[in-house]
């Protein structure tokens, strides 16, 4: 008689610890996810780009702000943009992986896929087009015609790493037999393809090299330095400005990156911030885009 009284009881226990364990398994399923959501909307990881300053700082900040809310917006978190001065310190940022993307320079995408396998992801399509050069440029007035006409004159660079501010004109020189510190009177950096056109404008300097996509652009404007100014020489062309990612971004995130720039041109919100940009969309890079970029750098001996 006595077991199925000790049979009973057990009984009772386990069904009862399963009625608690059934309430807690719905108020987990009830409540947790909300608790989820609730914490990836307070706490998600700000995604961080950074803009090298083709042009002024104050023009860069007002140009890509709007990128950034649109950025933000499609990946549905918090967007941060940080400026430097310099190509080398957007690639630092990149090595060091501070950041997750950055609109650079050809010259600093070069030197970023040498140093530490910097990653291209997508190109941006400027009027058409995916190249473009750099410029030799003067006062309208001045006799030049070449850069081997500016012998003993005061030229302007933009930065050290700028293809088109540095690089060509350094590369052009050292083919010639020539160094530049020995060619130029003086040469000093502006940080900026802008700065560089106004200081020849004000006759800081004699002359300088700077991007055609920002001298072309300014002097469209009736009150730019650019239009003070005439271009004496031309290079090659070479790959658009890239936007770039560190190598160790995972695979979807890069995926899920070119989607959303590959995509901007079919969206209004994203029309309109291409729009600000003066850009028509952006596309997958071509290999040997780069091709003409890499051979002037290997000529460069200083």
């Amino acid at each position: 008689m006595t077991v199925p009284v000790l049979f009973l009881r057990k009984e009772g226990t386990v069904m009862f610890f399963i009625r608690i364990l059934a309430i807690a398994l719905i108020f987990t399923a009830t409540l947790l996810p909300q608790i989820a959501r609730s914490q990836n909307n307070d706490d998600k990881t700000p995604f961080f780009f950074a803009v090298s300053a083709m042009a002024s700082p104050a023009d860069t900040l007002a140009n890509f702000s709007q990128f950034g809310n649109y950025l933000s917006l499609k990946l549905e978190q918090p967007v941060v943009l940080k400026q430097r001065r310099t190509y080398h310190e957007i690639n630092d940022l990149l090595a060091e992986e501070q950041i997750q993307l950055a609109f650079t320079c050809t010259g600093g995408y070069l030197a970023g896929r040498k140093l530490f396998d910097l990653e291209l992801l997508v190109i941006p399509i400027i009027k058409g087009a995916t190249q473009y050069r750099s410029y030799i440029v003067v006062k309208k007035d001045k006799a030049a015609t070449s850069l081997f006409d500016l012998e003993n004159s005061v030229f302007a660079f933009t930065d050290q790493l700028s293809l088109s501010g540095k690089i060509y004109p350094t590369a052009r020189l050292n083919e010639a037999g020539f160094l530049s510190k020995n060619f130029f009177k003086k040469t000093f950096f502006t940080a900026s393809h802008d700065k560089s056109i106004e200081a020849v404008a004000t006759g800081i300097a004699d002359a300088a090299a700077v991007d055609s996509l920002i001298f072309d652009a300014l002097r469209q404007k009736p009150d730019s330095f650019a239009r003070q100014l005439k271009v004496i020489e031309e290079s090659e062309d070479f790959g658009m400005p890239p936007v770039v990612v560190p190598p160790g971004l995972t695979p979807a995130l890069k995926m899920r990156l070119i989607k959303i720039f590959l995509a901007m041109d079919k969206d209004p919100e994203g029309m309109k911030v291409l729009k600000s940009l003066e850009m028509d969309g952006f596309a997958l890079p071509h290999p040997e885009l780069y091709h003409s970029a890499v051979l002037r750098q290997k000529n460069v001996i200083e």
